[in-house]
């Protein structure tokens, strides 16, 4: 029999966390850093990460999930650099076998050193008109983005992001709403590009985040399964039958995921309506030859602006199989599509693009990318999410409330720490 709540012997914490993830871990840490010592981390899991996958093939690591960190991952750089993990520079990324600037200089409109100093002077513009809940801009930023990049003549800019941001399975131009994409492509990411500052945790990502998170209190394979707040603070219960309280509750679950376990607010219901996920698989091919003149590429034509799903937006060369043939990750934007036609999606789009004999060995599927629904930012969804942190005792972060980008949730998590811990 399952005890009464009251019966169950509960672990206190100042803060409990939600999630083990980039969100829940970059949190925790800016905590400890703040002196707040008693916080406890709930992961359903049984590891730390999130969307981190490493799997190991010999000496090498292939990476499922998260796979770079560029110039804009400052906080996670100097992270590294606190624990000595020694980053590891990839090599060429190209598009159709091109330099990416020759690509990017193939679109319209004038220069593109213009095009990128447009570009940020609009954005902070409509960014702080954002914050203060202007409805003209919250019209502008439900816009799909190639309607935007279109109207101010900034073509070039729209071909960059075909690989900065479709190529990479955050979504096609022409159903992106402007927010997005302004969330991912700022100023330091417009540095990323010039620089190639591309990089990659020695050890794999996964032996990062366990780094990371040795010094925290996370508790694995720990499931919520219910969530009270009221007056009196918040309890969280777990699938073992265990009960955490806490003065504060910091969630980075999905938030459909997080109504189902409490009673929401009505600004929580209306974000979690808000939000459509997207889906993103990674999966690794063994070929017996695929000709590349870069370790990573990517296709015009499968990550135009109003390209299909389904088709492969890149391939990164990892390392022989025990049969010497090549292995390849590619990535697919994949929520219209079964298991079994993406696997036929998959091959048929790498033979399509020059792999000779393609097999799959391996397939994971992510639920990936949170998107907006565009009347939702034209109704104030924005400042609606900034205005409910703290309410009934709980702050959101993750990929729901900044971006999907390791950098931009972490970069969120700074300016959300005033909030928890002023």
């Amino acid at each position: 029999m399952t005890p009464e709540p009251s019966q169950i012997p509960s672990t206190h914490a100042s803060h409990l966390i939600l999630g083990a993830g980039p969100a829940g871990l970059t949190m925790a840490k800016m905590l400890r850093d703040r002196g707040i010592k008693d916080v406890i981390l709930l992961e359903a899991s049984s590891k730390v990460g999130g969307k981190c996958l490493s799997s190991e093939i010999g000496d090498h690591i292939v990476e499922f999930g998260t796979c770079y960190a560029i110039w804009s991952h400052k906080y996670i750089l100097k992270q590294m650099k606190k624990l000595g993990i020694k980053r590891k520079f990839l090599r060429a990324q190209r598009i159709d076998d091109r330099e990416l600037m020759d690509y990017i200089r193939d679109g319209g409109g004038p220069g593109f050193l213009w095009q990128v100093l447009k570009y940020l002077r609009l954005r902070k513009r409509l960014i702080a008109r954002a914050e203060a809940n202007d409805s003209e801009t919250n019209a502008i930023l439900s816009q799909p983005t190639s309607e935007w990049l279109r109207a101010n003549n900034l073509g070039k800019i729209e071909n960059m992001m075909h690989r900065v941001v479709t190529s990479i399975g955050y979504g096609y131009l022409n159903r992106l709403p402007l927010i997005h994409a302004f969330r991912w492509v700022d100023f330091n990411m417009m540095v990323t590009g010039l620089l190639k500052f591309t990089v990659m945790p020695e050890g794999g990502w996964q032996h990062f985040w366990d780094r990371f998170s040795e010094d925290l209190d996370v508790r694995v394979n720990e499931a919520a399964t219910a969530i009270r707040r009221d007056g009196d603070g918040v309890r969280v219960e777990t699938a073992d039958g265990s009960e955490f309280s806490a003065e504060r509750l910091i969630n980075t679950l999905p938030m459909d995921v997080f109504c189902k376990l409490t009673d929401p607010t009505e600004s929580e219901s209306k974000v979690a309506d808000a939000i459509d996920w997207g889906g993103y698989t990674t999966s690794l091919l063994s070929v017996a030859d695929w000709p590349h003149e870069a370790p990573v590429n990517s296709w015009s034509d499968t990550c135009a602006t109003d390209a299909n799903d389904g088709q492969i937006l890149f391939s990164r060369y990892e390392c022989p199989d025990e049969m010497e043939r090549d292995l390849f990750t590619v990535g697919q934007l994949s929520s219209a599509y079964s298991l079994d036609e993406l696997t036929e999606l998959a091959l048929f789009s790498a033979r399509d693009r020059g792999a000779i004999d393609p097999r799959m060995m391996q397939q994971i599927v992510w639920s990936y990318m949170p998107t907006y629904k565009a009347q939702a930012v034209r109704d104030g969804l924005l400042s609606a999410m900034s205005a409910m942190q703290g309410e009934n005792r709980t702050f959101h972060t993750g990929a729901s409330f900044s971006h999907e980008a390791v950098s931009t949730i972490s970069s969120f998590n700074e300016q959300l720490i005033a909030k928890v811990a002023p």
